[in-house]
């Protein structure tokens, strides 16, 4: 394994370096980063900015908005908490993030942490959550990376976030505040520097990880990546279309799946779009169009979702629930 360290605050700058890493280094060994940022939410790829965030808060305060390029939840984080990434060589295109939540975990337990991992991506302590993952793959890599709350300013997240009635209703709870935890409860001696250097310690002793570093030219090249794939402007551009029926459920195990449409006069699609904070690597704009002209029926149906997800699976969906959610 190689350890890159990185000193940035910015998220832009950070996500980056995983792309590149991901995309144009392609190391033939797994790599490791833990970083921080400046106060951030991050949006997961399939998710709609109005829906999740508290703009007016954001913009007051200065908070950092980004898009992530992997599926999931927001996620809110500043220099209370840190961000791992792990980027490992695979052929194996299926989302899994046992190997990585393994070693976290451990790593936490080894510094006296008692983490453990829930059923779907978070580690929780006493059933409240400290950390939350996400997933995307590029050819031949996936990457997981992932949010750990050490002393993070829940009251920020608390008003930055706007969480799903949907998801708090399935989960019988009020807030995220009344779902999240941060570490310092198990160390209140510690501050969020030390639990980072502490982790830092654990994890290169664990994997044996051989430290390295970019050049000036590939910092450079980040700055480049940044500004094409992680701007803020694009985190808020919208959808105006407007949409006849929008039909959402939270799925245990899977997340909130939406899917608004809209019917011409022969009850055939006409437009339709999905949203999430589901997991996948499917391209949502090709799965939109596969059912423009599709009558509005289950038999004409059933099988466009099928085939998409054969192609481009939705973590833990199975066709029919799709189907069944349209209907």
């Amino acid at each position: 394994m190689i350890y890159l360290p990185t000193d940035s605050l910015d998220v832009r700058h950070n996500f980056a370096l995983e792309y590149y890493l991901m995309t144009e280094k392609r190391l033939l060994e797994p790599v490791l980063l833990l970083w921080s940022t400046t106060p951030t939410v991050m949006l997961g790829k399939y998710q709609t900015a109005e829906n999740e965030l508290n703009r007016p808060f954001i913009e007051a305060n200065h908070i950092a908005v980004v898009r992530r390029l992997s599926g999931g939840g927001t996620i809110y984080n500043d220099q209370g908490g840190c961000q791992f990434t792990l980027i490992t060589p695979t052929q194996d295109k299926a989302i899994d993030f046992t190997s990585g939540l393994k070693l976290v975990t451990r790593a936490l337990n080894q510094i006296g942490i008692k983490a453990q991992t829930d059923s779907r991506n978070d580690l929780i302590v006493d059933g409240r959550k400290v950390s939350g993952s996400a997933q995307y793959m590029t050819d031949g890599f996936r990457l997981h990376h992932g949010s750990l709350l050490f002393n993070a300013n829940m009251d920020w997240m608390s008003q930055a976030l706007k969480v799903d009635p949907v998801k708090l209703k399935a989960k019988h709870i009020n807030s995220v505040h009344q779902r999240t935890v941060n570490l310092i409860e198990q160390q209140p001696h510690w501050t969020a520097a030390e639990f980072k250097q502490r982790l830092e310690k654990a994890l290169l002793s664990m994997t044996n990880a051989k430290t390295s570093r970019l050049t000036p030219a590939e910092e450079n090249r980040l700055q480049t990546i940044a500004g094409q794939h992680f701007s803020e402007a694009a985190v808020w551009q919208r959808d105006h279309r407007q949409f006849d029926h929008v039909h959402k459920r939270y799925l245990k195990g899977i997340g909130v799946i939406a899917i608004a449409f809209n019917l011409d006069s022969q009850r055939c699609f006409s437009a339709v779009k999905i949203s999430g904070d589901f997991f996948s690597n499917i391209n949502l704009e090709h799965f939109e169009q596969s059912l423009i002209g599709k009558a509005y029926q289950q038999g004409a149906v059933a099988p466009v979702i099928e085939r998409q997800l054969q192609q481009a699976p939705i973590k833990g969906l199975h066709p029919e629930q799709l189907t069944a959610l349209l209907f």
